[in-house]
């Protein structure tokens, strides 16, 4: 059956020229399959696109991938094909914002095989420059896609794993290492959100910091998660967005995430207090507690908190109190783990308590002191030498380092 060049009229009241093309029958799925191009400003024009796919079914079949496609393509095929497959939804969707946001405007309208080794280095410098906390991230993430056509064919070698890596000035990293509170600028900050905000942030902030939750797990907490019989937590779940804000329930970041920690007296104490105060808001509000009722929630509808609310809530009590350092809300991890080397805890004792899979994460991301600590250490070996008390007596170590 002969292809026929059809004319139409677009939504801009302009005239252009399309066609139909039967490719024929899909050796994979047993399916016919076809094509259609649009938008020719001739016959003409039409014409000669219809000749070159004649030409290329003929040379290749209709399966056969295009050999000089654009790095937005390749990273489609990656995305569709591969990482979706490999990682979970809140993962692929929030790595999805950054090629959109940073690399694929650096890479995409590229050809792949055209990318040099030169212009992957200029494109790392300027990641480090504006960048420097996230650069490293930005180009493994780039490579991703060489590395995926490389293993299809599609190019010899990956060009990114020939650059150097960048180097970026110790302030900034700096910036990124302060990223939590020592034990006096932690009791200054929970007892100014307990004096001047409202019981559920107070209540938050101190759980972050008195277990090291990560803040999607803390988000999606249950009272049932909470033994308070044997003063444990149970974390078997986290809080996390998908595509377009979807919030979702996920299983925890690691196989090591799911686990059950120890809770200290106090921080059982403000838990038990807010589960009154949050009762008596709920029927403030005609709203009952569900049967999996969540510890803490939205007081709308009792749903799920935004996990960037954390965040604004964080912003709202600075712009209270302008001069106390600020920290993210991950920060307080960091600021648990570091009270916790301080109280002289081992490092597979923090590997457990904070989830890490691999004690190299302990080791690499958290094992910097507070300041505090950092001034004590010669005090805290000399003493071990004099009178042969361990680490954790030398500091004066409790079951909550923050105490």
């Amino acid at each position: 059956m002969a292809t026929q060049i059809k004319k139409y009229t677009k939504k801009d009241g302009s005239t252009a020229y399309m066609f139909k093309k039967y490719l024929g029958v899909d050796p994979l799925t047993g399916k016919q399959k076809e094509t259609t191009r649009r938008g020719f400003s001739s016959i003409k024009e039409a014409k000669l696109a219809l000749l070159r796919l004649d030409v290329e079914i003929a040379e290749g079949g209709i399966n056969k991938r295009p050999t000089n496609r654009s790095y937005q393509e390749v990273f489609d095929d990656w995305f569709e094909l591969v990482y979706k497959h490999k990682v979970k939804e809140s993962t692929y969707w929030n790595t999805r914002i950054a090629f959109d946001k940073h690399v694929l405007p650096a890479f995409g309208s590229y050809k792949i095989k055209k990318i040099s080794v030169t212009a992957c280095q200029k494109q790392a410098n300027q990641w480090a420059a504006e960048q420097p906390n996230r650069y490293q991230r930005y180009i493994n993430y780039a490579g991703m896609i060489f590395k995926y056509a490389v293993s299809i064919d599609e190019i010899k070698t990956n060009p990114i794993e020939r650059i150097e890596i960048p180097s970026v000035s110790s302030n900034a990293t700096d910036i990124e290492e302060e990223n939590f509170y020592d034990r006096d600028e932690l009791l200054d900050f929970l007892e100014k959100m307990k004096d001047n905000f409202p019981a559920k942030r107070y209540t938050l902030f101190s759980v972050l910091a008195y277990t090291g939750l990560r803040k999607g797990e803390a988000l999606a907490l249950t009272w049932r998660d909470i033994n308070f019989s044997n003063q444990t937590i149970t974390i078997d779940k986290t809080l996390a967005t998908g595509k377009n804000g979807t919030l979702l329930i996920q299983q925890p970041k690691t196989k090591a995430s799911n686990r059950t920690i120890s809770l200290d007296s106090s921080t059982i104490e403000l838990l038990k207090f807010w589960r009154i105060k949050q009762k008596e808001e709920l029927r403030k509000l005609n709203i009952m507690p569900s049967v999996n009722q969540l510890v803490f929630s939205k007081i709308e509808d009792n749903g799920y908190i935004y996990p960037r609310t954390p965040q604004t809530w964080l912003k709202t009590f600075y712009n209270h109190h302008k001069g106390l350092k600020r920290i993210t809300p991950h920060g307080f991890r960091h600021t648990h783990c570091s009270l916790l080397f301080e109280a002289g805890a081992s490092m597979k004792q923090v590997q457990a308590r904070l989830g890490h899979s691999n004690i190299k994460t302990t080791m690499n991301v958290y094992a910097h002191v507070t300041k505090e600590g950092k001034e004590e250490t010669a005090d805290i070996f000399g003493n071990y030498m004099k009178n042969g008390k361990n680490l954790g007596q030398s500091l004066g170590q409790k079951k909550n380092p923050a105490q």
